[in-house]
């Protein structure tokens, strides 16, 4: 069956351009009056893999309004932009909309057709994709902005990869304070971010990961806040929300890290969506008090916990409330206690190397090798004894 495209363009010659440089495409033109208008007339053609839309210096604002408007009711199908010059104003203001690429009347017209057939290839592989795959997802949170958030969600993140098929792949997204720390404690080089990632959720694909999602040695993907970032940057959790649905699709397992400061509604979205979640804190009367607080808030909330479990970070005995008195003020199960020597984790913080590496026998490392090994297996998880994982029961 051919390509169906529908051209929304106030100019009938980007109609004639397309339907002269695209053979085997057939476009159809559209002048709705907004975007409820368009959506119903893409309904009743009831099949479409494309939609162009023209943009020009004097309808910026109000074709990326419907631009926007389009995807938030139908973010699957695929768009374009049309314009007649490279002007750089118009195509940051479209690409910023949500379309996948960008086309100038009458350039390029020989590579136009294997641009678009590139195009529509690329659309249909990633819905493809995602209604046959659907990764798993952990998350690891806390209500204090602490670096063990990002820390623990790393080697969560890095004993999945050694745990899971060589062809299949794993991210860690950190959106958790410190801002980069994800990406500090890999060493890794964070030119492409999740503020960036989030907003190209709607091109978000097998090649966007591919050119742009920074990578560890060890295979791990890594999307991390920016390192230079100072305040908190105003997430939309809409399209956060969206963008993990998408990376279900393309990744095997991601582990998302975030602290309370993220929008009540985000947090309460990335829970509901998570396989597992991980509330992580220490032996503290200070945090153990805030993650309550933070509990509180989400069951008012009706956010989901009965996958949320406890994980007790560096454990010490007799230095502070034991475990399972932690988990019993905060009525959640007990999943794991993370022990280990302070300094090797301070060596791995400062020099960018996991403790797999520093301190591949430290007790940390085998107690997150059991924790991941558990939570991908997908078993029910029975209360943890100091410094271990706790027997699985089914």
């Amino acid at each position: 069956m051919r390509p169906q495209a529908v051209v929304v363009a106030d100019d009938p010659v980007y109609l004639g351009w397309l339907q002269n440089v695209a053979d085997g495409i057939d476009f159809t033109a559209a002048h709705p009056l907004d975007a409820d208008d368009l959506i119903e007339r893409v309904k009743i053609l009831g099949r479409v893999d494309i939609v162009f839309f023209q943009f020009d210096a004097a309808n910026i604002v109000e074709r990326a309004g419907l631009v926007e408007k389009f995807l938030d009711r139908m973010p699957d199908v695929p768009l374009a932009a049309l314009a007649s010059d490279h002007y750089s104003e118009v195509m940051l203001a479209a690409m910023r909309a949500g379309v996948r690429d960008f086309f100038v009347l009458h350039k390029d017209d020989a590579n136009v057709a294997a641009l678009l057939g590139k195009l529509l290839r690329r659309s249909a592989q990633t819905q493809s994709v995602a209604l046959t795959t659907h990764g798993k997802l952990f998350a690891v949170a806390s209500s204090n902005s602490i670096e063990q958030i990002a820390f623990t969600a790393e080697h969560l993140a890095l004993s999945c990869v050694g745990q899971i098929s060589k062809i299949e792949r794993v991210l860690l997204i950190d959106i958790a304070a410190p801002a980069g720390a994800a990406a500090i404690f890999l060493n890794l080089n964070s030119s492409y971010t999740v503020l960036d990632a989030i907003n190209d959720v709607y091109r978000a694909d097998q090649t966007l990961v591919d050119t742009a999602f920074p990578k560890h040695a060890s295979g791990l993907y890594v999307l991390s806040m920016p390192e230079d970032m100072i305040g908190r940057p105003q997430i939309n959790v809409n399209e956060l929300l969206k963008l993990l649905q998408v990376l279900r699709g393309l990744f095997s397992c991601i582990v998302v890290a975030f602290d309370g400061a993220l929008p009540l509604a985000g947090a309460t979205g990335i829970i509901t969506q998570a396989d597992r979640t991980l509330l992580v804190t220490d032996q503290s009367i200070i945090k153990s008090r805030h993650n309550k607080y933070f509990l509180r808030t989400l069951r008012l909330d009706n956010c989901p916990l009965d996958q949320t479990m406890l994980v007790v970070d560096g454990y010490r005995r007799r230095q502070g409330l034991e475990p399972q008195s932690l988990a019993d003020i905060l009525d959640l199960k007990l999943l794991a206690t993370l022990s280990g020597e302070g300094d090797a984790r301070v060596q791995s913080m400062n020099t960018g190397e996991p403790m797999f590496t520093i301190a591949p026998k430290d007790a940390y490392c085998d107690e997150m090798r059991r924790m991941a090994s558990a939570l991908l297996s997908g078993a029910a998880l029975a209360p943890a004894r100091p410094g271990l994982l706790g027997k699985l029961f089914s």
